[in-house]
């Protein structure tokens, strides 16, 4: 693996994200994060999954913008259509997965932290944000339900159409974070969470996290995937194309 870290460590896989300064998501990233969460879920040893961060600062800054905004559309058709392969297992994943917030989650990398079962956050001035509004960029149905899953319609709203920063203190408040901790201390607090959850009876947990998936109408029940072709159009408008151009520009000065 060149962009993640993985350790079994007494029952729980640890998957740490390893790449650049911000984690930021390309397709290699996302095919080894995948190949990491079918580990978890074929291997009998692992009670659960921990998915957090060894980069300062940042638990992940989202896509690529230099790499994937440069995709054509049969290229960002399978990355798109490969990093909802990613969330929907971890929501379909049988197990507990905590996320490791230890620092910024923006875009798809809050997308990650929305798709595990409980977040733990750093406690600080770091930002959490489904930002995409803000470069052009209409989320498929299964993302907003992660949000409303989360935090509930309104204040789902605050940060999908607003694509609203959270910071921690304000993220316990909505419930996006089941707790802050500093950030030093962040992946410890998330392994013990996520071995509460793993000592639980392992058949039952994963009979009602699915069924818990089916009554908010996360996959298993609905996939993204029937949303892919509307994302790609909208992603290649003349809008997305413009406010995508500058953030590029942005970044570039």
């Amino acid at each position: 693996m060149e962009h993640i870290k993985i350790e079994n460590t007494e029952g729980l896989l640890i998957i740490r994200m390893s790449r650049g300064k911000a984690n930021a998501l390309n397709g290699e990233m996302v095919e080894e994060l995948i190949a990491a969460i079918s580990e978890a879920e074929a291997s009998h040893s692992v009670r659960g999954v921990v998915l957090a961060s060894d980069r300062a600062k940042f638990f992940s800054g989202g896509f690529d913008v230099m790499e994937v905004f440069a995709y054509d559309r049969e290229k960002m058709t399978e990355f798109f259509s490969r990093f909802i392969d990613l969330y929907e297992g971890m929501l379909r994943l049988a197990k507990p997965v905590v996320a490791a917030v230890s620092g910024h989650a923006f875009a798809g990398g809050a997308v990650l932290a929305l798709a595990s079962d409980l977040r733990v956050m750093a406690e600080g001035e770091f930002g959490f944000a489904l930002n995409e509004i803000n470069i052009g960029l209409a989320l498929p149905p299964g993302m907003i339900r992660m949000a409303v899953t989360a935090v509930g319609a309104a204040r789902a709203r605050e940060l999908v159409l607003e694509g609203k920063t959270v910071k921690p203190a304000e993220a316990l408040d909505y419930g996006l974070a089941a707790e802050i901790a500093a950030p030093e201390a962040v992946l410890e607090r998330a392994v013990g969470r996520a071995r509460e959850l793993a000592a639980k009876p392992p058949l039952t947990y994963g009979a009602i996290k699915q069924s818990f998936n089916e009554v908010t109408g996360l996959p298993s029940a609905a996939s993204d995937h029937q949303a892919l072709d509307a994302f790609i159009e909208h992603w290649f408008s003349p809008e997305s194309i413009h406010h995508r151009q500058l953030l590029i520009d942005s970044l570039r000065r």
